[in-house]
């Protein structure tokens, strides 16, 4: 059984209401944005938002903007028609482990496979077009792009920024290499970056992580500090299974996510089945954002933020002691979670304040 828990009558999620293309169309979606330009953020002097800053996110988000705009359209996605198979002598988990070890190659993080829920599938793009997958494309390999640790505990600052950005070159380069591989092999495959289908509830499907109180993936490696992508594919792959290692247990009794939060944005509530905005897809038992506070705040900012990604306390390289804290949170003991939260804090981690955070 899969870790989240469905209430109700769950819908097909069209990506005209993801807040990035509702900030275009709906009057009701109350956006601020800001018309300063880089020079003008640079200029207030605040570290972290200096010309070089700002030099270092447009490099990072390079790869992406080449082959798609973030979230709006598909990268390079091609259908190929399955063709005869040939050189692939047998499938399932043989195949599944080959078109792993290729996406790690090319730099995943983690990997899984999950059968494709059709709940998953947008029911339309952003310009309302009806989206449906060609006939059996019902396999996703998705995948975690692991983002650098160092810059993003310093959100909400410009170098932050790039670490996403440059989490989204990678989720352009790693998901086309996999599409690519899988083409090359006789199937056929698409490759995703936050278009098509919600790559969360997939990522969940395929054993990748849990989701937080923060709305994010949470793995057991890197926390939210990753970026999803994922291939699409009729190859007759092995499925994952789900995991649970503790994480809503601890988001029960663990709050940096919605302190640090500059609007607010993120739920100290227990978790509902309803939605706070037109942008949240309800129906699933889980804590639910505020997109529009989120995305104004970037405005103001002058690029994202990163603060609930980078006071998690899940978000840790791994090592001897940060190990041995998962192996506690595993343990699903609301005791023992709030003494780690307060370790946390004592050492200082996760601290995030205006120009950058500590820890």
């Amino acid at each position: 059984m899969p870790p989240y828990e469905i209430v109700g009558e769950l819908k097909r999620f069209s990506a005209r209401n993801v807040v990035f293309s509702r900030a275009q169309w709906d009057p009701t979606c109350r956006v601020s944005r800001s018309d300063l330009t880089a020079e003008e953020v640079a200029a207030r002097g605040h570290a972290g938002y200096a010309v070089d800053d700002f030099a270092l996110n447009a490099g990072a988000w390079a790869m992406a903007r080449h082959l798609y705009r973030p979230g709006m359209d598909a990268p390079d996605a091609r259908y190929m028609e399955a063709a005869e198979v040939t050189g692939v002598s047998d499938a399932g988990e043989g195949l599944s482990g080959r078109v792993k070890a290729a996406a790690l190659f090319y730099g995943a993080a983690r990997v899984g496979i999950a059968r494709v829920n059709p709940l998953w599938i947008y029911s339309a793009d952003r310009d309302g077009t009806p989206l449906d997958l060609p006939a059996g494309m019902d396999t996703a390999v998705v995948i975690a792009i692991e983002m650098d640790y160092d810059r993003v505990k310093r959100s909400p600052s410009i170098e932050s920024a790039a670490a996403t950005g440059l989490g989204y070159s990678r989720m352009a380069f790693v998901a086309s290499c996999v599409a690519r591989y899988l083409e090359e092999l006789g199937f056929g495959a698409i490759a995703c970056g936050n278009d098509t289908a919600l790559s969360i509830p997939l990522a969940i499907d395929a054993g990748l992580g849990e989701v937080g109180r923060n709305g994010l993936l949470v793995t057991p490696e890197c926390g939210p500090r990753v970026r999803l992508c994922k291939v699409l594919t009729d190859a007759p792959l092995t499925p994952d299974e789900p995991i649970e290692f503790g994480v809503r247990e601890f988001c029960q009794v663990c709050m940096k996510c919605a302190d640090t939060c500059p609007v607010r944005c993120i739920s100290r509530g227990e978790p509902t089945a309803e939605g706070r905005s037109p942008s949240n897809n309800p129906g699933v038992l889980k804590w639910y954002t505020e997109p529009e506070a989120c995305l104004s705040y970037w405005g103001a900012n002058g690029a994202c933020c990163s603060n609930c990604v980078a006071s998690c306390p899940f978000n840790k390289p791994l090592g001897a002691v940060h190990d041995w804290a998962r192996g506690i949170i595993g343990r699903r003991s609301p005791a023992l979670d709030r003494a780690l939260v307060w370790v946390d804090d004592a050492l200082g981690y996760g601290r995030v304040r205006s120009g950058g955070a500590k820890g």
